[in-house]
Order: structure tokens, then C-alpha cells, then sequence
């Protein structure tokens, strides 16, 4: 078994600048080890190497003295921790964008893409199709590396200042787009232009193949060694950053880590995740951590979700000027070390499967998804998550879902899990108007035909009935519509009727509202629900739990929950609970508490209950407290008091061991 694969690692990554090739590798090693690393992930080459380098497209940092990275790779080795080799390619040094004019990027109006002493090297070029291998051989060829890591990876439309510098349209773009797709290469991001939607293609093609390339130049010097990087495809280690920016727009996602491991532990059999921690508030503030229990969120997340642990700072360790996580690291760190065999063989049988728009950054949709995510987590519902360009690895295996989501999936490209869903027994809810780009198939599961877009939306309602369903609302019968909805067309039992926007202003005008016969949803062949509206967006961007309400009253009415583990806890706390070994489960708690918004503050201790039905466990451990048997034999256990993180090792039918 490969490395990568034997156990969850634990990663730091520093993130080196050009005066850090003079490193103290003995504080290095030092901090590594304090911290419980066994996986450094450290800058090699691209932009400046690290080593000494007989290649021409290589420019080695000014402040290079010695082979800094080779003596690194030795050391590193002798007290047993891996080394995973970081490129970024995705500029150069403007020595050799002068030389080489044919690299680079170009904006419409044929510029370069300077920032400061670099500039932005096309993925079609031949910077990164030729020498981008040749830097990989000639690194693999000096030292012995378990791994390369390859930053901002593909197609970038935005600089470090975050200004939009378009689609490229160098020569090697417009030749090899031309010769894909006999089209010239779009100028502007429109979803609505098929051009713009090949180019979408050509640019999945396009990271894909070149992917390829590197894989077989990594398989050609030694198979053994990770290939890692922000996609799916032809890699072994699946990169995500949990990570801040001053300007991205509320709501703050609290949830990031478990997002970005929970989709790549399901969507990629045969890989591991590794979602970085950045300890910097944002890109312009590297040398200022975010807060402590945001940190430590972060990094419990990844773990809880079976994820490895990667953690990031600037620089080196010696002069980083914000130091106040490093406690919280090594205390997640060492949990895990401790802990190991349970993490490396937690696994999930949850029986509710929620699909990812994929990538959700592109698409309106994805606060649909977070909305539904959120709602989950709230009702401690264990739950997979699949990206959307995944789905052909999900069809082999929907059987073990009682209940499959669909948030804003417009459309869904693989005939497989498009039949698979068709021959499903599992309750199937789509909200967020999905299928609206796929017809034929929202007609097979759902009965149904998007006709005309309502018109006014806002000053509407949905009307909670019938109440046998919606319990939740026996005082409240109307909640608010906004955003898109659509009338529709077709079979199947309607629920929650419309009711139509009327006057508003002074209080004597507000009146005039109708129930139409509008549906706002409708139950297909008693199993499969569509909602024309998008209840997880309003429900993530404006927080009214009425939102929420009606996705659990639809998915506790269907049946689809699980019944035997039973949970009794506040909705900020975050609860895992899957299988860890033979007759093991492993139950993990985060408490969100402490988040208000925006700040994240240590979490208010709190309370929770657990049960069991159907087989009672024969012993329940602490984790952290060593021997610790806190019961035996009962159906229950009670917690008065969860800080940030609690783990409980569950075992059924098998004798207690010593710990």
C-alpha cells in the first residue's frame, strides 16, 4: 500500500519566499516534530527554486547559499517525516517572460499579466507543457521526495489584487481552442453563449491532460511518489483550502472543512483528501492567523470527517510573527497521533447522500447546497457528500441511500447515476429548481415541467399544508417566498400551495393576498419530492428557520431518517458518528457555539444526550482519557460538559481492551 494511503497523515506546509532559502532546517526540524508533523510540504520550484538548478527555466532564489531543499529532503527523512515538493508554474520570473513572450498569458487586449517581478504563465504554453516536466525530472532525479504538489493549478482569471484579467487569449489558446472546436475563444464568462460552454469543456480538457503528462513523468522515475493538486483527476492527494478573505461576502461558511472533506472523501474512492488549514486572515495578511477556535475548527473538521490534517503559514518558523495557534495545532495533531488506528479506519455508512454543485463557486446554486448542508448539520443528520462531476462512482453504490438531495443540480451529465436515480428506492428531494436545464429527465423522476417563472415573487408565501406533514407549523401557516420560483406542470400530489403577492406600504393596503392553486412542491409516485424555489438559499442567506423546518418535515414524513442513533444536543454542536473498526464507532462532537457570525470566540460548554435502539453498546470509552470506561451495557450516553471537541469510541459485541 502507498504511503498516502497507509494512514492519515499530518501536514505542514510552509509556504517559503525567496529569503527563506537560507532556512534554519535544525529550527525546522525542531518545530516539526513539536508539532506531531510526519508530512512537510515545503516550496521547491516554478516561480524561484530552492536548489540548485542546471535548467534554463529555472531562477534560483537570490538568497540561495547551499542546496537548502536537498538538505532538507535528508533530514526530514532521518526523523521520519515525508516531504512533499511544492511548485507554483503559473509564473515566472519576467527575466524569462522576456525571453520567452510565447509563455505567458495574455488579455484581451494582448498585454501580459505582470505582478511585480512575475508573470502569468499560460497552461497552454510551453512553460508549462514542456518545461514544467522538466523541472519535475530534474527535481525527482536529485532527491528522493514522497511527493509534488502543484499550486494554483489551470486557468486563473484573476490576479493577486484580485483584478479580473479575463479569459486568456494568448496564441496558444486561440490554436488549440480552434483546432478543439473549429470556434475562436471567447472574451467574456457567459453562460449563456454555447461557446462559452465549450470553453468550459476545453478547459476541464485541458487541466486533464496535462495532469496526465505530469503523472507519467512522476510513474516513469518512481510510481511511490504523490502527485497532489486542486482536482480529481490522475492525483493522489485531493487539495481544498478551508481559508479567509477580508472581501468575500457573508454568510461566513463555518462549515468549510467539513465541506471541502465530506465531498472529497466521497466523490474519490482511491484518494485522500487533504483540505488545508490557512492560518492567514487573507492573501494581503499572511502574517496574521485567523482566530484560534476557527483554527482548531478547521483542523477537527478535516479529522472528523477521516480527512489527513494540513495546516499553512508563510514562511518559516523562525520569524512568523503570529504564533498564538500553534498551541491549538499540536493539540490536534496529537490527538490524532494518539488516536491513529481509529482515524485511518473511520468510514461512513450514512444513509442520506447530498450532491455538491460542482464546482459550487461557479453557479448561483451553491448557497442552495450550503443552505441544505447547514440544515443537516443542524439536525445532526450524518449525511455523504458527491460532487456533481463525480456522480458515474456514485451510481455503483446508491443502494445503501434512503434519501438522495439534489440542491440546484441543473443538470446532470452522466446517463449512469441519471438511470440509477430512476430505478432508486430512495426518497428522492430536489430543490433549488433542479433539472431546469435537463427536462426529459425532471419529467422521469418527478412528473414535472418547468413552465413560466411567477412573477412578483417578493410580498408572496408558501402556505404550510398539509399540516400532517408540516408539524412543525401548527401556529405558523404561511412563510415567505422569495428568489425564483416557477409554476409547473404535470403529476403528482401538490403541497404548499402559493399564495400570491398582494398590495403592501401603510398597514390599510396590506391585503388582497390569494391561496392559488399554485403547488409549491409536489410528491411523485409517494417518494420523490420537487420544490421550484430555493429554501436552502434563503434559509443560508437569511437564517429564518422556517426554511429549515420544511426540509426536515419533508424528510422526517417520508421516512427516510435512520432511527437506531439517536441524538439529543443544540444545533450548534456537530456530530459525527460512523464506523472506526470491527464492531467499533467512533463519536466525534464540535462545538460551533462560540460563532456569531463573524467572530469566532471560545464555545459555551454544553450538553448532550445519546441513544441507542436495536443493540445497546457493550462499552463506551473517552478518548483522551485514558482507560477511561465511562459506561457499560446502557442505551444512553449523557454529556454535561463539551468544549471545542469531544471523541467517544463506541463498541459493540466485542471485549473492552486496555488504552
Amino acid at each position: 500500500m502507498k504511503w498516502w494511503m497507509e494512514h492519515r497523515f499530518r501536514m505542514i506546509q510552509n509556504n517559503l519566499r525567496d529569503i527563506d532559502a537560507d532556512l534554519d532546517i535544525d529550527m525546522e526540524i525542531k518545530k516539526l516534530k513539536e508539532f506531531g508533523a510526519d508530512v512537510v510540504q515545503i516550496g521547491c520550484g516554478g516561480i524561484s527554486a530552492f536548489s540548485p538548478s542546471g535548467l534554463d527555466c529555472q531562477v534560483p532564489s537570490p538568497y540561495l547559499k547551499n542546496d537548502m531543499f536537498g538538505t532538507l529532503v535528508e533530514r526530514c527523512h532521518d526523523n521520519g517525516i515525508k516531504v512533499i515538493a511544492r511548485f507554483d508554474v503559473s509564473k515566472v520570473h519576467e527575466s524569462l517572460g522576456d525571453i520567452h513572450p510565447e509563455w505567458l498569458s495574455r488579455r484581451a487586449d494582448g498585454s501580459a499579466i505582470c505582478f511585480n517581478d512575475t508573470v502569468a504563465a499560460c497552461i497552454n504554453g510551453g512553460y508549462q507543457q514542456v518545461e514544467a516536466l522538466e523541472i519535475i525530472k530534474e527535481i525527482l532525479g536529485k532527491y528522493p521526495v514522497d511527493g509534488i504538489f502543484f499550486n494554483m493549478f489551470g486557468y486563473q482569471t484573476r490576479d493577486y489584487d484580485n483584478r479580473y484579467v479575463g479569459i486568456c487569449q494568448c496564441e496558444n489558446c486561440k490554436r488549440r481552442f480552434l483546432g478543439m472546436y473549429g470556434e475562436m475563444l471567447p472574451t467574456e464568462e457567459n453562460e449563456d453563449d454555447p461557446i462559452y460552454r465549450r470553453y468550459r469543456e476545453f478547459k476541464e480538457y485541458t487541466v486533464r491532460d496535462i495532469l496526465e503528462k505530469i503523472r507519467r513523468t512522476i510513474d516513469s522515475v518512481n510510481p511511490e511518489i504523490a502527485l497532489s493538486t486542486y482536482s480529481g483527476h490522475c492525483v493522489d492527494i485531493v487539495r481544498t483550502e478551508s481559508n479567509s478573505a477580508l472581501d468575500r461576502p457573508y454568510p461566513f461558511w463555518i462549515y468549510s472543512a467539513s465541506d471541502n472533506t465530506a465531498s472529497v472523501e466521497g466523490t474519490f474512492p482511491g484518494k485522500v483528501s487533504s483540505n488545508c488549514a490557512i492560518n492567514a486572515v487573507d492573501i494581503p495578511y499572511r502574517f496574521m492567523g485567523v482566530s484560534p477556535f476557527l483554527n482548531q475548527i478547521r483542523l477537527y473538521q478535516n479529522m472528523a470527517n477521516g480527512s489527513n490534517l494540513d495546516w499553512c503559514i508563510i514562511g518559516a518558523f523562525e520569524d512568523y510573527p503570529d504564533r498564538k495557534n500553534y498551541d491549538g495545532v499540536k493539540e490536534v495533531f496529537r490527538f490524532q497521533k494518539r488516536y491513529q488506528a481509529y482515524f485511518d479506519n473511520l468510514r461512513s455508512d450514512a444513509g442520506v447522500l447530498l450532491v455538491q454543485p460542482n464546482p459550487p463557486y461557479e453557479t448561483q446554486f451553491s448557497s442552495e447546497y450550503r443552505g441544505v448542508f447547514r440544515m443537516l448539520k443542524e439536525a445532526h443528520i450524518q449525511f455523504d457528500v458527491i460532487m456533481q462531476d463525480g456522480l458515474d462512482m456514485a451510481a455503483e453504490h446508491l443502494e445503501q441511500y434512503k434519501l438522495i438531495i439534489l440542491p440546484g443540480i441543473e443538470d446532470v451529465d452522466s446517463r449512469n447515476f441519471a438511470q440509477a436515480l430512476k430505478s432508486s428506492d430512495a426518497v428522492i428531494l430536489a430543490t433549488g429548481c433542479s433539472f431546469r436545464h435537463n427536462g426529459t429527465l425532471l419529467k422521469e423522476l418527478f412528473g414535472q415541467a418547468l413552465a413560466e417563472k411567477v412573477e412578483p415573487v417578493r410580498g408572496s408565501y408558501i402556505l404550510t399544508q398539509p399540516k400532517d406533514m408540516f408539524q412543525s407549523f401548527q401556529e405558523q401557516d404561511w412563510i415567505y417566498m422569495d428568489r425564483e420560483f416557477y409554476r409547473m406542470q404535470g403529476e403528482g400530489n401538490a403541497i404548499l400551495p402559493y399564495v400570491s403577492a398582494a398590495m403592501y406600504g401603510p398597514p390599510e393596503r396590506c391585503f388582497g393576498h390569494e391561496v392559488t392553486e399554485i403547488p409549491g412542491g409536489t410528491i411523485y409516485k409517494e417518494k420523490n419530492i420537487y420544490l421550484p424555489w430555493q429554501p436552502g438559499t434563503l434559509y443560508y442567506q437569511h437564517g429564518y428557520e422556517a426554511f429549515k423546518d420544511i426540509i426536515l418535515d419533508i424528510i422526517r414524513n417520508m421516512g427516510c431518517l435512520e432511527d437506531d442513533f439517536i441524538v439529543t444536543a443544540h444545533k450548534s454542536l456537530e456530530v459525527f458518528y460512523g464506523p472506526c473498526g470491527k464492531g467499533q464507532y467512533l463519536l466525534q462532537m464540535i462545538n460551533l457555539s462560540g460563532f456569531n457570525g463573524t467572530t469566532v470566540w471560545e464555545p459555551i460548554s454544553q450538553q448532550a444526550g445519546f441513544g441507542w435502539t436495536g443493540r445497546i453498546p457493550d462499552r463506551i470509552w473517552e478518548l483522551g482519557q485514558e482507560g477511561a470506561v465511562l459506561q457499560e451495557g446502557t442505551d444512553k450516553l449523557v454529556i454535561s460538559s463539551i468544549g471545542t471537541y469531544r471523541a467517544y469510541l463506541i463498541e459493540f459485541g466485542q471485549e473492552g481492551k486496555d488504552r
